[in-house]
């Protein structure tokens, strides 16, 4: 009656760190590594788009001025406080003074 016997062999169990705690903690490190890094470049992103749309808000604002300036050099007072300022020029009906104490 050999034959109806089963033959249980114990396997004991290696102490010590195995293949599947390697291959998890190279993960971890890998991901962590990842993680770090990404979030390095998205900080790196988000900082040149803050710079950039600054940039654009300046140079908006210099396009509405320049509009305005535009709109108002074919005004007849703009043309009028030029004419008096730099060229010196006045109506016929004004009376020039000159100060001497200058």
């Amino acid at each position: 009656m050999r034959g109806n016997r089963r033959v249980v062999k114990k396997v004991k169990k290696k102490k010590g760190v195995q293949l599947s705690h390697i291959v998890t903690i190279a993960f971890v490190v890998y991901f962590g590594y990842t993680f770090f890094s990404q979030q390095l470049k998205i900080n790196r992103y988000n900082s040149q788009i803050e710079m950039y749309n600054k940039e654009i808000e300046a140079k908006q604002n210099l396009v509405e001025y320049y509009n305005a300036q535009n709109e108002n050099i074919s005004s007849d007072e703009y043309i009028e406080s030029v004419a008096r300022e730099r060229l010196g020029l006045v109506k016929p009906y004004e009376t020039v003074y000159i100060d001497a104490n200058k």
